[in-house]
């Protein structure tokens, strides 16, 4: 079991390509196969966050958002509450989305990005540059893995760990080859404010020396691909070796 099925972290998946300006009406009507489908009870199961000339964002009431621009599509998951009144007493909260662990709503979020990016308008004459899985957590400092708290304490050391709060981004490069080239933004905060809860976000991106074809085969292959390195990356900070300082000093 992944650390971020333990976590509750919640995934968003996302493709970088060429370039193409279309209305955002354009866009609603071709994601019409998606929309249509999101009615329960003739009651619309959707909403529009956002609309603009060339940018659209929606959300299904079961947590999943999609978000469109001229040069990006990607699809994340997020806990979705509604007001529930009651008779005869104050209103609730109901939660409408499904919690599911980190590693099966992946595949999930995969999927229905796969789906938006080849309903996307001109998709067959399109190219990907970049595949992005990003995952977010909100956990106690105290609760975080190993490595990540090894981590915090590795950047914390110039003030001897006396570090309250913070907001860290770092961008690191992973792995290269001739086809692809991999990276990380590793951004983690701790507000000031204590009731909010901290945030470890990991960016994990896939950037092709080409630019790949926006076929359902294509997309497939690089999406589990994409999805294998991801996760490694994921439980390798877990586990923290890189910030052992017995380790990095042998390596120096």
């Amino acid at each position: 079991m992944s650390w971020c099925d333990k976590l509750a972290s919640t995934p968003t998946v996302g493709f970088t390509l060429d370039w193409h300006f279309v209305p955002s009406s354009a866009i609603l009507q071709a994601f019409s196969t998606i929309l249509d489908k999101l009615v329960q009870d003739n009651k619309q199961m959707f909403t529009v966050e956002r609309q603009e000339p060339f940018n659209l964002t929606f959300t299904t009431y079961d947590g999943y958002q999609y978000s469109i621009e001229p040069s990006k599509v990607a699809v994340s998951f997020q806990h979705r509450l509604k007001v529930k009144h009651v008779s005869g007493g104050p209103p609730t909260m109901e939660l409408l989305s499904i919690p599911t662990p980190f590693s099966k709503l992946l595949p999930i979020v995969a999927n229905k990005l796969i789906e938006a990016a080849l309903l996307l308008p001109g998709a067959p004459a399109r190219t990907i540059s970049r595949i992005g899985i990003v995952s977010t957590t909100l956990v106690a400092i105290d609760e975080v893995p190993p490595g990540i708290a090894r981590f915090i304490k590795y950047i914390g050391r110039p003030w001897k760990g006396s570090v309250d709060n913070f907001n860290v981004q770092i961008v690191a490069d992973l792995n290269k080859t001739t086809k692809w080239s991999d990276r990380c933004v590793h951004l983690l905060v701790k507000p000031e404010d204590r009731e909010q809860v901290p945030a470890v976000q990991f960016d994990w991106q896939r950037t092709f020396s080409s630019g790949q074809p926006l076929t359902h085969d294509s997309l497939k292959d690089i999406m589990a691909s994409a999805e294998t390195a991801s996760l490694k990356y994921l439980e390798e900070l877990a586990e923290g070796s890189q910030f052992d300082e017995d380790l990095i000093r042998s390596t120096t």
